[in-house]
């Protein structure tokens, strides 16, 4: 049946008497609306592929269920250290120009349009320009202006892009330009765009669409005619136009003023109105078809009640290939074409879209364990990290190494005043009692001190967790070459080195940026210049994370491996101390340099525990030496801090 050719419409025993007889299913609402009705299905069969997801609304529905979900999605660059690991590469050019594509489109958005001319054309084009930092820039072409040259069958040789609004082209070659294809069965250079199958469905629902454009035109009425019998008195034909004039300005006005018909007349309507033809049961078989044809649940895009199973699908079996196949083009196109590196690829983060099923659950039991750290937790809901967190805790009835530690999933809470329930008291000597009573914290202690004890006993952990989450990594290394009999090489040593010192330079800048502001506010001087310590913190992390490193390098020599990685928990508390509290003691000291009246201000000592508390309240000038002879938080188990006024 025109326009709907191959899909058959279900009606009543009228509509299928008025079809026998040649009736038209969409009502006869006057020649010039039949005529759009036409011309809307005869352009939606040859129009493009950006008119017909424009027009269609199920298209675009579809569609874009996919492009804002790879939209919110996280896009990264590893390095592929070995078959087990894998680094971060969060510095590397080509994760910077996917992380800043241009300087007007940010990366969401530039993703969320490949995808969207992906998913339309089977083809999304991109150039990609060169700077001066060795970073691509990317900008974005609709395909619809892109002309493919060149004799070689297999891949074009240039890309001709059509300016429209000046009538002129411009020709790249294919080494500037990132063109995601899909494939074709005729064609190898270009894509066959999913469309092109659904293009007869999508007309019907463009025509269907114009249809009811037409019946609010004529004012939501379907059009009618008026029957006379046939033994009524026959009509002048001025009497005849008389009654037309009048019934039609009836109708018009048929909310104020009610349609009187003559007696016998009736009035019948004329044609199948879309409720007689279903239409909006049509729109939805028209939806469903398009969701189908590109693997998205039609829960989804509101046809189906199984709300939470169509997500899982979706996240799982849809989101997944598409996924896949954007970041292996930029592996090939990018990395290898671009930068000629083989061992970096490019992944979205999944799990942001997998957090809200039960896959987690499943990989929980699955290996009877958690699978994330309780600092990658954190880090997920925007928390710092925290001393401890960067190791799996393994509940009870798990035996994994030596010493399991106890899960709050399969023991309840420990009682704080009583002994730890591993076990562990029982291996504590009595000669420890003393060394307890020395180590108590000091309770008398004035709010301000105690708020800067406080403080930097925050910024201890926060080091303390950084230097962890490297001697994780640093363990996975170092374990994974020993397995394949392989020697850690200088040239590692120093990208360890690099790696290390990014991290310690980001926890230092953190606490001497937030300490400065408070001391700043705290002497008057304003805001804290960190522009003027840049320079100072990023040579400090440096040395840092070389001499921590340089020691863990000795270890190994002399102890061995195991050994070496055994004195792992005594480095992360005493270097992360060290740091931690001489980042803030540093911080304090510079706020007060910056400061006006820094000739007279003076540093007091604050104590932590009964060990140091005879150098409690000694005060020295801001520039002088501690009698003690080191400053607070230096000595090795110290962590008393300083209070500047």
């Amino acid at each position: 049946m025109w326009p709907f050719r191959k899909k058959a419409l279900a009606g009543t025993s009228e509509v299928v008497a008025a079809m026998s007889t040649g009736w038209n299913p969409l009502p006869q609402l006057g020649g010039g609306s039949r005529q759009r009705i036409v011309e809307a299905f005869q352009t939606a069969k040859t129009a493009n592929y950006s008119w017909l997801y424009a027009r269609s609304p199920a298209v675009r529905s579809v569609i874009d269920t996919i492009v804002r979900n790879v939209g919110q999605l996280d896009l990264r660059l590893f390095e592929e250290i070995d078959d087990a690991e894998r680094q971060p590469k969060y510095d590397h050019p080509a994760a910077l120009s996917m992380r800043y594509p241009s300087e007007t489109v940010p990366a969401d958005q530039f993703i969320r349009t490949m995808f969207r001319d992906y998913l339309t054309s089977a083809d999304a084009i991109a150039i990609m320009l060169g700077t001066g930092s060795n970073r691509i820039v990317f900008k974005w072409v609709p395909i619809s202006r892109v002309q493919f040259l060149g004799s070689n069958m297999f891949d074009a040789e240039t890309y001709r892009i059509h300016d429209q609004l000046s009538g002129t082209f411009t020709d790249f070659p294919a080494e500037q330009i990132l063109h995601w294809r899909g494939e074709h069965p005729d064609d190898p250079r270009i894509g066959l765009s999913h469309l092109e199958t659904l293009r007869n469905i999508i007309a019907e629902d463009v025509a269907m669409q114009q249809a009811n454009v037409e019946l609010a035109n004529a004012g939501m009425s379907a059009p009618a005619w008026v029957y006379r019998p046939a033994d009524a008195p026959e009509w002048s034909n001025e009497d005849r136009k008389g009654f037309e004039e009048d019934l039609t300005n009836r109708i018009r006005r048929r909310n104020r003023t009610p349609v009187v018909l003559e007696e016998g007349m009736e009035l019948r309507p004329f044609g199948v109105s879309p409720k007689d033809a279903e239409a909006l049961d049509l729109r939805k078989w028209i939806k469903g078809q398009v969701a189908d044809e590109y693997g998205v649940p039609r829960g989804m895009v509101g046809l189906a009640d199984n709300l939470e199973d169509a997500r899982a699908a979706f996240y799982s079996d849809t989101l997944p290939p598409y996924c896949e196949e954007f970041t292996k083009m930029l592996n090939l196109r990018v990395l290898v074409r671009v930068y000629n590196w083989t061992d970096g690829c490019f992944e979205f983060n999944l799990d942001e879209k997998h957090m809200g099923d039960d896959r987690m659950k499943a990989l929980v039991s699955a290996t009877g364990r958690p699978v994330l750290l309780t600092n990658e937790g954190r880090a997920r809901l925007n928390l710092p990290p925290v001393k401890g967190g960067d190791e799996l805790v393994t509940p009870s009835n798990v035996i994994v190494g030596d010493k399991p530690k106890p899960s709050v999933d399969v023991m309840p809470i420990q009682d704080p005043n009583g002994p730890a329930q591993d076990g562990s008291h029982r291996e504590e000597p009595k000669t420890l009692v003393k060394a307890a009573e020395d180590t108590a914290p000091l309770l008398q202690l004035h709010p301000g001190r105690k708020g800067d004890l406080d403080r930097q006993h925050r910024n201890i952990d926060l080091s303390a967790a950084t230097i962890e989450r490297h001697f994780n990594r640093l363990e996975r290394s170092l374990r994974a070459k020993a397995r394949k009999s392989v020697k850690a090489t200088g040239e590692d040593w120093q990208r360890w080195d690099r790696e290390f010192a990014d991290d310690v330079h980001g926890t230092v800048q953190q606490i001497v940026e937030k300490e400065g502001e408070i001391y700043a506010f705290k002497l008057g001087g304003g805001s804290f210049a960190m522009e003027r310590v840049k320079n100072y913190l990023r040579a400090m992390s440096e040395g840092a994370a070389e001499g921590i490193n340089a020691k863990i390098r000795e270890e190994i020599e002399t102890l061995g491996l195991d050994d070496a990685l055994g004195r792992r928990a005594q480095h992360v508390e005493s270097a992360g101390a060290g740091l931690g509290a001489g980042a803030t003691r540093w911080a304090r000291e510079e706020a007060a340099r910056q400061a006006p009246g820094a000739e007279d201000r003076v540093k007091t000592w604050v104590p932590n525990t009964k060990r140091h508390a005879q150098f409690g309240g000694q005060t020295v000038p801001l520039g002088a030496d501690w009698p003690a002879g080191f400053a607070p938080g230096s000595a090795p188990g110290c962590r008393c801090t300083l209070s500047i006024t």
